[in-house]
């Protein structure tokens, strides 16, 4: 029969893409493994480091979280805490921690100032007041997995080749870490966070690799050179934005070669889920707004509007074919010759699902076990096709949202 021809050539096509959609959700995961292997222990001597925290009423976060960056195994480091104009027991918690820790001080946000937003003063103000020439940004709400953390941003500077990275990268000017949510507890709302932070993760290190400049930071673990910062005009863009300095930051002077990933377990960040899907995609609404400034995206939103359908494509060509041959061949009276070419119909697809959803099981495992993340077994395929309405839920709110809403606050 022509027609069950042409749609096993259908169906045969899209889960060739499927599963090399697939495969690739492994790639990060292999090239660390790959990398481990040659990974050579130099005895070199570190860089000094400056890490970087602006924090606005956050004092419980920064009295649970600070001692994790405190107490790095580093030789030479320091960590300044920018005071966002705070009126909760911020400046006391950061006065109590300086007198137990030489490697801590603070300093605050002038309220005088009305042509940057408040975030972007303060991170120039800790950029200025770093005195080593490479500075790591953090966020209060973080704490650091490993207390080698800082050794993995320094080792990454003196040779970023040891760990995955694209073959472009020459001398580092930017180092850039993974962050996830804390995984302590496991309902819905933290798989569907956790998944879509990992799957935009993913993306953008797979667009790296492929030897293009980054789209955009996790703000909660990157490390920048001092002398770069100055030299590219810093927080210059969109600066009345009262979010995404980090990631324009990025955007607007990363190139191929002078960017570095850090992806390694002991260099991950954890930060505090977030407490309500409403403050969720409030977040992603407003990143939504930081998108608009951002610069060499066409190539990156292709490709992720393409992960996105391949999912869909699946169940559309795969999934849904496979249920309707199976209904129509317990229920109908076709020809004996019609109902061979359903066994057939149906055995090849049972085969090519049964490929490729373990393929993907496996290869998302590699990756989430070479970063550390959370397994998400089967939930996978039920958070993969959430994602394109996730994206257009945001973009939907994003369109009708006043624009005045995204610009600077003052506090």
């Amino acid at each position: 029969m022509l027609l069950f021809k042409i749609f096993l050539l259908i169906a045969f096509t899209v889960w060739l893409v499927a599963m090399i959609s697939a495969y690739q959700y492994g790639r990060i995961g292999r090239q660390l493994l790959q990398y481990d292997k040659k990974r050579t222990e130099e005895d070199v001597e570190l860089p000094p480091l400056s890490v970087i925290i602006a924090a606005h009423n956050q004092a419980p976060a920064l009295r649970r979280h600070l001692p994790s960056i405190l107490n790095q195994d580093y030789d030479r480091f320091e960590v300044i805490v920018i005071d966002m104009a705070s009126t909760d027991e911020t400046k006391d918690v950061l006065e109590r921690l300086e007198m137990q820790n030489a490697h801590l001080r603070h300093t605050c946000t002038p309220a005088s100032a009305r042509d940057i937003s408040v975030e972007r003063l303060a991170l120039t103000l800790g950029f200025r007041a770093a005195l080593h020439n490479w500075v790591v940004i953090t966020r209060p709400d973080c704490e650091i997995a490993s207390p080698r953390w800082l050794q993995g941003i320094g080792k990454t500077i003196t040779n970023p080749h040891n760990n995955a990275q694209s073959a472009h990268l020459k001398e580092p000017d930017m180092i850039l870490g993974s962050a996830q949510y804390d995984e302590q507890r496991s309902t819905w709302f933290d798989y569907q966070i956790g998944f879509y932070r990992l799957w935009n993760t993913i993306c953008h290190t797979h667009h790296i690799l492929d030897g293009h400049s980054a789209i955009s930071a996790d703000s909660c673990n990157l490390a920048f050179r001092k002398s770069y910062f100055m030299e590219s005009g810093g927080f210059s863009v969109a600066q009345n934005l009262e979010t995404g300095a980090v990631e324009l930051l990025v955007n607007h002077t990363s190139t191929p070669t002078n960017t570095a990933l850090m992806l390694m377990p002991l260099s991950m960040v954890i930060q505090d889920r977030i407490g309500s899907s409403r403050l969720w995609k409030q977040e992603r609404v407003f990143y939504a707004e930081t998108e608009r400034y951002q610069r060499n995206t066409k190539l990156y939103r292709l490709k992720q509007a393409l992960r996105m359908l391949i999912p869909w494509s699946v169940i559309l060509f795969l999934v849904l074919p496979l249920l309707i041959c199976m209904v129509l061949t317990v229920s109908s009276n076709a020809t004996d010759e019609t109902q061979v070419y359903m066994y057939i119909f149906i055995s090849i697809l049972c085969v090519l699902l049964l490929i490729y959803i373990p393929t993907k099981l496996v290869c998302l495992h590699t990756t989430t076990h070479a970063l550390g993340c959370r397994n998400y077994y089967l939930s996978y395929l039920v958070l993969e096709l959430l994602l394109p309405f996730q994206v257009f839920s945001t973009g939907f709110t994003h369109r009708f949202s006043s624009h005045n809403e995204f610009r600077k606050k003052f506090i």
